[in-house]
C-alpha cells in the first residue's frame, strides 16, 4: 500500500503517514485526539472545517515543513481549492493505516459513507439550484418586494399632501 500523502497547491506532496509521534503533536498541537476517528464526529469535523484540518495537517507534517522552511501560516496558504479534499483524503488514509486491519476496513467504510453523504448533498443542492421551482420562487419574491416598495411610495406620496399646515402659517385669533 503506498503512504497516504497529498499534493499542495504548490505542486508540493506531503506524506501523512499516521505514527505515534503524530498522533502526540496533533493533541499537543491543536487539542485533536486522532484515536477519536471512530464516532465519525471528528472526521465531520474535519471535513466541514478547513482551519481545523490545516493545523492538524501541520501537526502532522510539521517535521516535513520544517526541512522546508515552512511554518504553520504559510502551511495553511497551500491548502487551496482541490488540495483540501485531498489533503483530507490522505489524512484519513493515514489515520487509518494506523490501525490494525479490523479497524482499518471499519474506519474506511465510515468514512467512504461520510464522503458518499456529503457528495449525495452537494448534488441535491445543486439539482434544487436548478430546479424551475426555484426561479419561480426568486421570481415571486422579487414581485412582491416591488409591490411592497410601490405601496409605500404611493403611500408616501398621498401621506404628504395631506399634513397640517404649520402653525407659522395660521393666522393669529
Amino acid at each position: 500500500m503506498d503512504a497516504p500523502a497529498w499534493t499542495d497547491c504548490e505542486g508540493r506532496r506531503w506524506s501523512t503517514v499516521i505514527t505515534v509521534g503524530a498522533i502526540k503533536r496533533v493533541q499537543q498541537l491543536v487539542d485533536v485526539n486522532l484515536l477519536e476517528v471512530f464516532d465519525g464526529q471528528l472526521l465531520n469535523r474535519l471535513a466541514d472545517d478547513p482551519v481545523l484540518l490545516a493545523n492538524t495537517l501541520y501537526a502532522v507534517c510539521q517535521p516535513q515543513a520544517e526541512e522546508r522552511h515552512i511554518d504553520d501560516v504559510a502551511f495553511g496558504e497551500l491548502l487551496v481549492g482541490d488540495a483540501i479534499e485531498e489533503a483530507a483524503e490522505a489524512l484519513v488514509r493515514g489515520v487509518a493505516s494506523f490501525f490494525p486491519q479490523r479497524r482499518r476496513a471499519a474506519l474506511e467504510r465510515l468514512w467512504t459513507r461520510l464522503t458518499q453523504a456529503r457528495t449525495e448533498t452537494l448534488t441535491m443542492a445543486t439539482n434544487k439550484l436548478d430546479s424551475p421551482l426555484l426561479e419561480q420562487a426568486l421570481q415571486t419574491q422579487i414581485q412582491q418586494l416591488s409591490d411592497q416598495i410601490d405601496q409605500r411610495l404611493s403611500e408616501f406620496g398621498s401621506t404628504s399632501g395631506n399634513s397640517p399646515a404649520s402653525s407659522a402659517s395660521t393666522p393669529a385669533d
